[in-house]
């Protein structure tokens, strides 16, 4: 489940810039798609991993930022701050009043949940799992790489997003994007996928609905540069 956090006017969209960056993020994995051996599985897969890399690079930043000095003014490089009035959509634990803002535990569990249910989709034909293993494990490996293309990709975007006077909770929450692409891309392109019995369709929806989210999000909360510190 995920919830809103909340907070006032500010910069000016930026949508002609964040729909560049995912044409050339998709140009770039269509083009490593020979390297690949012409199948998107590995890049399904690296989407998942730079989601993971992100994860990790934002328990990193954090405390980094709060060192001060050198890794203070590298934090604020690579990341910028969300629209005062944008929601941290944050996934909580547990139910009604009792729910609490997930940790880094909690997000990874989502991530898992969404990529088991993903590598069924993208990989099964006659309800059998078609891939044979030898294939699965080359093209896992292959998607590590490609995840941290991904990750580099995001980094020299900017799509870090962070407010330094909250805790781990709420930004984890602005950065809880790719948890919402990939739950719509398992329910459209995914099921497609596996009526299909080829992961192309999960490809497709993956790239539409990822570019489209971050579009029209920048559209409404326009996310601006960190205050000098």
């Amino acid at each position: 489940m995920i919830t809103a956090g909340n907070s006032a006017p500010g910069p000016t969209p930026r949508t002609g810039w964040v729909l560049l960056t995912h044409v050339v993020s998709a140009g770039v994995m269509l083009g490593l798609l020979p390297w690949a051996e012409e199948s998107p599985r590995p890049a399904i897969y690296g989407l998942f991993v730079s989601y993971f890399y992100r994860l990790a690079t934002l328990a990193v930043l954090l405390p980094l930022h709060d060192a001060g000095g050198f890794g203070k003014r590298l934090v604020r490089s690579l990341s910028r701050p969300p629209h005062p009035e944008r929601p941290s959509y944050q996934v909580t634990v547990g139910e009604g009043a009792r729910a609490v803002p997930g940790r880094f535990g909690a997000y990874l569990f989502v991530l898992a949940v969404l990529a088991f249910f993903s590598v069924i989709e993208i990989n099964v034909a006659k309800q059998e799992f078609a891939t044979p293993m030898r294939v699965f494990g080359h093209e896992l490996r292959q998607g590590l790489w490609l995840g941290l293309v991904w990750w580099v990709l995001d980094l020299f975007d900017r799509r870090i997003t962070l407010r330094f006077d909250q805790g781990v909770a709420l930004n984890l929450g602005y950065n809880s994007a790719e948890i919402t692409v990939l739950a719509l891309t398992v329910l459209t392109g995914g099921v497609a996928s596996a009526m299909m019995e080829t992961p192309w369709p999960y490809f497709i929806a993956l790239l539409a609905w990822k570019t489209l989210y971050d579009v029209l999000d920048e559209r409404k909360y326009p996310r601006g540069e960190h205050p000098a510190a």
